[in-house]
């Protein structure tokens, strides 16, 4: 029970440090951070606002690449509908031929 309420938390967590929300939050926090500290007086605010800023872009670099991944091709939609049986052999090879043709 309790491992239970432990892995919906972590996976709620998850799901926030991958929204959009937190990673403005990463990022409008950092820009202030490093616009409104002198990093001569106050390297730590300095350096925690540049540390914000770098997770932030990270964080919009791995959902562009995640979301590129996620393509899937033609074949591969028509792949999925014959291994699950919605088509024939016989839809099959015709609709691959179209795709070839075209």
């Amino acid at each position: 029970m309790c491992h239970n309420i432990i892995m919906s938390f972590q996976q709620k967590i998850n799901k926030f440090t991958n929204s959009k929300l937190w990673i403005a939050f990463l990022i409008i926090f950092g820009s202030w951070s490093v616009a409104t500290n002198n990093p001569e007086t106050e390297p730590i605010m300095f350096l925690f606002g540049v540390i914000l800023l770098i997770m932030g872009s990270y964080r919009i670099y791995k959902r562009i690449t995640l979301s590129e991944s996620n393509k899937k091709s033609p074949n591969d939609y028509l792949n999925e509908r014959y291994a699950n049986g919605e088509i024939t052999k016989e839809e099959y090879d015709k609709i691959k031929d179209n795709f070839e043709k075209s």
